[in-house]
Formats: structure tokens, sequence, C-alpha cells
């Protein structure tokens, strides 16, 4: 697929954001400019972190090694029938819609000598909910003048959700077009952007605050006023011997440049995705083989800052645990995968609406989880007894929605690393352990 850049226009308003407040600031425990120490495979697990979460993340890693071994036989040949992928309690479930191919059914063998795998009919292939939407978006969709302003894809192939806001709702009902697949209605506010850890150094750390200097920021980035941000970086990758920092693509545009908190040149963007929500920036200047390693930024912003290394990149899954990292909000965990949007719509960072499609959506562990400031921040799973990570996606923003009782649920919006790497060929991220402990 081609890279796509943005055309931008008039700047409507400077995109600035003002941190969420938190305690004094604390020296991070890798100074800026020194190499972050290594650390043993389960020597810190992090103390954001239950010992349930804990539990999870040792349970699931079995089941996410046998479903990459499955999604890597779909990945290889034509999987027209394929819905996805779910992670269920002790066993992995594909769910494909009449025949699985040879290839896949081997795969699937494979897999089942080391943990349970269930195949499953699907009701519909992913390609056929993927048509629908797209004639559901066609004729309701926000940007073609409907009410419609998101419709995500259920990942066991059962039908599709199209998301309206609450007052739009009984119009929208009488509106919904019939496009071959069941379509469940919610009533749930737009996707809010989070777009608002803190003075990073060469050779760039994912989880670290960025800036676009097109823009004015405010200040706050770990309780610090002097330290401006309003995005967060996802992973440092490489195509070939080029080194990017990997962010959301609403936080800016190519040509765009970046610094850290504290105004230090990152680099330049270079590469959009737009409908993708991804953004890469080029940095600047020669980074040493042995400096090109892969961490990402945990903890709690000016709190307790500390690094972990990536051990390698995975695809999601259904009822798949993850973190994410951002500038704001610091490191949270127990997003659950539930879903994939085909389109979903915010007002990026020069004030223009955009839509974007295939959409990660995962289930919140509580309310502000995530926050302003925390766009392109790493999604990922720990690994490695809790010590390493594994880059799973960019973070985008947060869909909220109420129920009729008037309780209020949160969902994580993120693009997944699979499909950057589709996007940017050869796009892989640089490691901080030799391979990955799966």
């Amino acid at each position: 697929m081609s890279l796509i850049s943005k055309v931008t226009g008039t700047v409507l308003a400077a995109a600035a954001v003002t941190a969420a407040a938190v305690p004094a600031v604390a020296a991070p425990a890798v100074p800026a400019g020194r190499t972050a120490p290594t650390p043993t495979p389960g020597d810190r697990a992090p103390a954001y972190l239950t010992p349930e979460q804990q539990d999870v993340f040792r349970r699931q890693a079995p089941l996410v090694a046998a479903a990459d071994e499955i999604r890597k036989a779909v990945e290889s040949g034509p999987s027209a029938g394929y819905a996805g992928i779910e992670l269920a309690g002790d066993r992995v479930v594909v769910w494909w819609k009449d025949k699985v191919p040879g290839r896949v059914r081997a795969a699937i063998r494979q897999a089942g000598k080391a943990v349970t795998v269930e195949v499953r009919p699907a009701e519909h292939s992913q390609s056929e909910l993927s048509e629908a939407a797209d004639r559901l978006w066609a004729a309701s969709g926000a940007d073609r003048g409907g009410r419609v302003h998101a419709v995500k894809m259920a990942l066991d192939g059962s039908g599709l959700t199209a998301a309206v806001r609450e007052q739009d709702a009984a119009l929208a009902r009488q509106e919904l077009p019939k496009v071959g697949v069941p379509v469940e209605m919610v009533a749930q506010e737009p996707m809010t952007l989070n777009k608002t850890r803190c003075d990073d150094d060469a050779p760039w750390y994912g989880g670290a605050a960025i800036r676009n200097d097109t823009f004015a920021a405010s200040g706050g980035c770990g309780g610090n006023a002097g330290l401006y941000y309003h995005c967060t970086a996802a992973f440092p990758v490489h195509i070939n011997l080029v080194r990017y920092l990997l962010t959301a693509g609403h936080c800016g545009a190519p040509g765009d440049r970046f610094t850290d908190g504290a105004g230090q040149t990152i680099g330049t963007a270079e590469a959009e995705h737009v409908g993708h929500d991804l953004l890469l920036i080029r940095v600047t200047g020669v980074v040493s083989v042995n400096d090109a390693t892969g961490w990402i930024w945990d903890g709690k912003p000016g709190v307790n800052d500390f690094v972990k290394p990536v051990a390698g990149w995975g695809w999601t899954y259904k009822g798949q645990s993850l973190c994410v990292s951002g500038a704001t909000s610091g490191a949270t965990c127990g997003h659950v995968v539930d879903g994939k949007y085909t389109e979903i719509c915010g007002t990026e960072i020069y004030g223009t609406k955009e839509c974007y499609d295939d959409m990660i959506s995962a289930k919140s562990p509580a309310l502000g989880s995530t926050a302003g400031g925390d766009s392109g921040g790493p999604v990922f799973e720990l690994t490695g007894g809790s010590s390493m990570v594994r880059a799973m996606g960019s973070n985008t923003g947060t869909v909220t929605s109420t129920s009729i009782f008037g309780s209020k649920s949160q969902w994580t919006i993120f693009q997944d690393f699979g499909t950057a790497t589709r996007d940017f060929p050869g796009l892989e991220p640089y490691l901080g352990f030799a391979k990955d402990p799966l």
C-alpha cells in the first residue's frame, strides 16, 4: 500500500493541552543521555500491575504464541473465510466461515500440541463484514452526512455495531440501512483523540513525550511546567538502516518537526498513513548500532519512570489483555481487545476532521485509563516475567458510552503494529533483546 501524505491547510487552533497534575518530579531511572540498564527477565514487575494482571499475562503467553503461529498461516495466503482469533479462557478459538485452508489446518494442528485450539463456525468472514461496513458507512457515515460516527466489527464474525450520539439514536435507528449482516446500534460519544516522559534523549525511547514544533504546547509533563508536549512516541523502529519513531498520525503531518519535552530535536515526520492513524518521524543524526536498541518508558511520568526492552511484536486477538503507556497517564494494564472499528472519526492536530479504519478496540479497565497527551503511545503486552514488552500498536484515543442505567464505560482505540508493518514495508521494531522470548 502506498504511503499517504496529508495535505495541510490553515491552522485553526493551537492544539495545546494541559497535562494532569502529579506529585513533584523525581529523577528518572535512566537519566537523559545514558544507556538504559539491561534488566534480567523477571526482575521487575511494575508496581501498577496487580497480582491478578500478572497472572493474566502469564496465562495468556502460551495462547498468544499459538495464535501467532496460526495468524502467520492466515497471512501467508488466501483466507476468504477468516473471521478472527480469540483467546477464550484456557484455549484459542479460531472463527472461520466455510472450509479452513490446508495450510491453516496444519498450523492449527501444530499449535494444538501446546494448547487447546478450537475451530468454530463463523456466521460471516471479516471480508464480508468489511464489505457490509463499507455499505453502512456509505449510507449513514458521519463524513457522508449521516448520523453514524463509528462502525465496529465483531472478531467472531457475528456482525457489526453502529455508534451514534444518544440524541440521534431514534432517528438513526429509522435510517439504518439493511446491509446483509446483523447490525447493533449503540449510543456512544464520538472518539476523543488523546493528543495533548518528558525529557528523553537520543536514541529516543517509546513512551517519551513528543512535541510538534508547528504548534504551541502546554507544559506539565511529569509535573514539570517547563516540559512541553502534544503526544507520545510509540516505539523506536527502522526500515532497513533508517531509524524512526512511530506515533499517531493525528499528531502531525509529513514535514512537521518534532522535539522532546525540553525542545531537543528528535527529527522530522516523513511518512503517514492517514486512514490508519500512523506517522513515522525520521530521527535526526546518525545513531550507532550499539545505541539503536528498542526500549519504552514505563511507570508514572515524573514519579517512578523506568524502562523496559522491546522483545518483538505481535498481532492482537479478541480477549487479549494489553497495556498502554502515555506521557500523561503513565502505564495502565487490563485493556482487553474486543473488536475492530472499520470506521471511526476524530479531529487531528490541524483541526481537520479525519475518519480512520481498521482500528482495534479494547475495553479499558477504568474511566480515565488514558488521557490527552497519550496519543501515539505504545500499546504492548508484558512478557518475560513482566520485564520485557512486545510491540502491539500505537494509541489513538478513547470512546465512552453510557448505559441505560447511567453507568459509563471506556474503550481504548489503537492501531495494531501488524498493520504498521503492512503500511510501511520493511518496518521492524528495534529490539532490546536478541529475540522474542515467546
